[in-house]
């Protein structure tokens, strides 16, 4: 069979005069193929084979009259047990071009694949809501946009919200056709539960008094048709993709400044028609708006901060103090500039005009101040925190009880309160809205713990010394480099996992005579890590290469470096493993990561061909990258014995001991040494004979 290349190939050679035999030579194919496809008239293809699934289409036709979604896989199974033997792609492919599957009208109408048609609407004749939900905001706070797009030219507008309750909808909306200058005639809205009641085709009653005061019809979409309000859908689209995907705004008053902006300039400047969606929408005939908005009331619950302020609409509004931590609740109405804030028992707690909706200010009554500087003196005490894990057995409660009653209360000195009305005076109390806790609050987005726990005291010491800035900026900054240091140094510590707490200091050199010293107490400075060299630590058991390695990886940890400690053995079986998991490149990362690599107890046990391998790339790739530091109780000679592979001890030794400084350490074992001297000082005891006595 000739490809469609070659088919092309011979039929423009013949075209330019060749014969069969030319072209049979000239391809390397049999004449006979040749003729036949040369014979074969233009646009006729090579007959297609039956389907493999064509002896078992009578069955998958009544299968799908059955079920019309029935999966592919199941009928997969299905036809196997009856002798189909291909797979499930084959099967599939077979199903789509065959098109044995019938189409399901219902699914096409709900996926958006059904034919349609676009419905003309005439200019100012309707408008289409919807809702688009951001769940995750830069502020915090989730928040909620209502978009009304006018169906004609596609113009739109949008409110940010708290929620999507009635009130919230009535005051968007009205802002909405503000922006629009006027109201169409027909509102088209989806089965929203503030416009329509859930489960049935009749509208709010909110809702329609709300649309006869605006003088509007009320279209609702039908079920599962978001096609219908397609021009509401398309700019909702539209603002998340080209809008808040993008946005950068730390409160929702930025954000609404910034959609409004994006509304009356990128989106009304977009072309149709010849010209543009704001002079299409601008020339719309759109209704007068009522002189007044819909009066639909706002209700909202609210949690009091310390500071007795609430949040509403992106501003906070003053309270008592006494309601400081209780859920109160704001009610205002739309178009209306008062709001009130009603306690839980229904009483109301304040009144305040309405700042303008993200704005972030804070709104308060001069009472507010005044009595919140007495709760703050009120509470004023000198005395530390009850503790909560003491013993008061039943029959001496009374007693102590009485007794606490007699001792006169320990409140704070009269030297106390003066100190804190002369702090009030200066306007350095620190409550929750004073410039002292927002310097908390910046020093924590900072991440400067350190300095927000010295700031206190280091204010009074100012207070007291009257130091210069510099001097009082340093003493802050000090504490918190200083704490940052221990902090990194800790980490640094738990990633080594160093064995134990060891210290050059703490090494015994007169019971290692042939230990040098003055190399130890050169490579204690480090610059073998600096120089990316390594150091070989050979000696028998007890001798103290652990001891030394582990004082040396502190010393570096202390340094500021990055240390690691494992055994050869953990390092082998560790490699291997994540050999076998396809963790290979990762591992290798990890293993040339720290500056200084601790490998310990090399030639214990031995390595075979795989386990040596691992261990030379580690040392292959490490080389002249970083560090190691290695011990050993085999000489180098014996190294052989230990992969059990000259050749990978030789390139595992001429990576190490190239820039290699080797300690030999030659002297008794630490630990048998205490073991004689432990049998020495219980000599005495077991035989009774004086020390330096003889066993009988």
């Amino acid at each position: 069979m000739l490809t469609q290349e070659d088919d092309v190939e011979i039929h423009a050679l013949k075209a330019r005069g060749w014969s069969v035999s030319a072209i049979s030579r000239h391809t390397g194919r049999d004449r006979k193929t040749i003729a036949k496809y040369l014979a074969r008239p233009a646009g006729v293809g090579r007959e297609r084979a039956p389907s493999c699934v064509e002896p078992f289409r009578g069955y998958i036709e009544a299968r799908f009259v059955d079920d019309p979604h029935l999966p592919a896989v199941s009928l997969l199974d299905e036809l196997a047990a009856a002798g189909f033997d291909r797979s499930y792609p084959t099967l599939v492919r077979e199903l789509r071009r065959l098109e044995l599957r019938p189409v399901c009208l219902v699914c096409q109408q709900r996926r958006g694949r059904a034919p349609t048609t676009e419905i003309d609407h005439p200019p100012g004749e309707e408008i289409q809501w919807d809702w688009l939900e951001l769940p995750d905001t830069p502020w915090g706070e989730p928040a909620y946009v209502l978009v009304g797009a006018l169906s004609h030219s596609g113009r739109w507008r949008a409110v940010f919200c708290e929620q999507m309750t009635f009130g919230a909808l009535a005051g968007a909306l009205h802002q909405v056709l503000v922006s629009l200058g006027g109201t169409p005639r027909v509102w088209r809205v989806d089965r929203m539960a503030t416009a329509v009641i859930p489960g049935a085709d009749r509208l709010n009653p909110q809702f329609a008094q709300m649309a006869k005061h605006y003088g509007a019809d009320v279209a609702i979409c039908p079920a599962h048709r978001p096609q219908r309000k397609g021009v509401v859908e398309a700019a909702i689209r539209f603002i998340g993709g080209r809008f808040w995907r993008t946005l950068r705004a730390r409160t929702v008053g930025e954000a609404q400044q910034a959609l409004d902006h994006f509304a009356a300039g990128t989106s009304d400047g977009r072309r149709r028609h010849g010209s543009t969606v704001g002079e299409l929408g601008a020339a719309e005939p759109l209704r007068a708006l009522p002189a007044f908005a819909f009066p639909a009331e706002i209700l909202v619950e609210r949690r009091v901060s310390r500071s007795a302020l609430v949040a509403f609409d992106g501003n906070h509004y003053s309270v008592p103090p006494a309601h400081a931590g209780r859920t109160v609740t704001i009610r205002a109405r739309v178009g209306e500039p008062l709001l009130a804030i009603i306690s839980p028992a229904g009483t109301l707690v304040a009144t305040h005009r309405r700042a303008p909706a993200g704005a972030g200010q804070t709104v308060r009554t001069g009472e507010h101040a005044r009595l919140l500087e007495r709760a703050v003196l009120g509470a004023f005490t000198t005395q530390t925190e009850c503790r909560r894990k003491v013993n008061r057995p039943r029959g001496r409660c009374r007693v102590g009880r009485a007794r606490q009653a007699a001792r006169p209360r320990s409140r704070a000195s009269a030297g106390d309160l003066a100190r804190a009305l002369r702090r009030l005076s200066r306007g350095r109390l620190l409550m929750t809205d004073t410039i002292y806790q927002q310097l908390r609050e910046h020093l924590a987005y900072l991440r400067l713990p350190a300095v927000a726990e010295q700031l206190a005291p280091a204010l009074e010491a100012a207070d007291r010394d009257q130091p210069g800035y510099s001097a009082f900026l340093h003493r802050l900054l000090a504490a918190e480099v200083d704490a940052l240091e221990q902090r990194r140094l800790q980490g640094r510590l738990r990633f080594s996992k160093l064995p134990t707490r060891k210290t050059i200091e703490q090494f015994d050199f007169s019971a290692q005579p042939a230990l040098d010293r003055r190399l130890v107490e050169d490579l204690a400075t480090l610059r073998f890590i600096e120089e990316h060299a390594n150091v070989i630590a050979i000696g028998p058991p007890g001798v103290g290469k652990t001891m030394l390695a582990t004082a040396l990886g502190h010393r570096a940890v202390e340094a500021g470096y990055r240390v690691y400690y494992t055994t050869a053995a953990d390092l082998v079986a560790r490699t291997a493993k994540a050999a076998l998991e396809g963790r290979w490149a990762t591992t290798m990362r990890f293993w040339n990561g720290p500056q200084l690599l601790i490998i310990d107890e090399l030639g214990y046990l031995p390595m075979p061909g795989e386990a040596a391998s691992h261990l030379f790339q580690v040392i292959s790739r490490r080389y002249e990258h970083g560090s190691i530091l290695l011990t050993t109780n085999r000489g180098i000679a014996d190294w052989g014995q230990i992969f059990d592979d000259t050749t990978v001890a030789a390139a595992i030794l001429d990576r190490l001991l190239h820039h290699a400084t080797v300690l030999t350490i030659t002297g008794d074992s630490y630990r048998m040494r205490r073991h004689r001297d432990a049998i020495a000082a219980l000599r005495p005891a077991l035989t009774g004979r004086p020390e330096g006595g003889e066993f009988p």
